[in-house]
């Protein structure tokens, strides 16, 4: 283990799917005003610059970020696949809701098949685990940070999991414990989540949401 860094996880803000508005992809969502605001709120709880910026590039993540990183423009900024788990294929998005959506969703989830890719632009359950991998062989050879990684809740809540559990194999038993562990762990819009590493391994703070206080006015 590397000299002693930490690495902020932070959620985006209130996408237009949060709320509930109509889809055509995974990727396309921008904020609400009040997604807006969370982002505001995001870049001030920031004591100081960190050593680098990592975004995911779909369109909500981005926008969470730009506060910070134009609160911060001399950051090093890069865009990695820390993107939302897309199990769905995009023609399962288009011109649907969250709760329109939800019957496919519980359809994937109720098949527990951690191979299975729903269609063109889909990825498997074990597609987003070796994301996931590769994010944290990443995250964890910086010597320095902290590292904000500004991404979305069952990338995080992955993350977040493997660090706990260690980097399991994709199975359908593994599938339904990450499925369990998301709904069982709050990660609100806006929320940050420090990993802490040193020579004894991660250490996760709570989920802290201080800094959103307000936001909602």
């Amino acid at each position: 283990m590397h000299t002693p860094h930490e690495v902020l996880l932070v959620r985006h803000g209130e996408s237009e799917s949060n709320a509930g508005q109509v889809s055509e992809d995974a990727a396309s969502a921008g904020l609400t005003p009040l997604g807006m605001r969370q982002a505001e709120a995001v870049a001030a709880a920031f004591e100081a610059a960190p050593a680098r910026f990592v975004v995911s590039p779909y369109r909500r993540a981005q926008l969470t970020a730009a506060p910070a990183i134009a609160r911060f423009p001399l950051v090093p900024l890069e865009t990695w696949p820390v993107h939302e788990f897309t199990f769905l294929s995009p023609s399962g998005y288009q011109g649907t809701t969250v709760e329109s959506r939800k019957p496919a969703v519980e359809a994937y989830w109720g098949a527990g098949d951690a191979h299975a890719v729903t269609g063109e632009g889909a990825e498997s359950f074990a597609m987003l685990l070796a994301r996931v991998h590769d994010a944290r062989l990443r995250l964890e050879a910086f010597e320095t940070g902290p590292i904000a990684v500004f991404s979305h809740k069952k990338f995080l809540n992955a993350l977040l999991w493997s660090w706990l559990a260690g980097v399991p194999a994709a199975s359908s038993s593994r599938m339904r414990r990450f499925r369990e562990f998301d709904h069982a762990l709050p990660f609100p819009n806006g929320a940050i989540v420090t990993v802490r590493f040193d020579a004894k391994g991660p250490w996760l703070s709570p989920v802290h949401t201080m800094h959103l206080e307000g936001t909602e006015a």
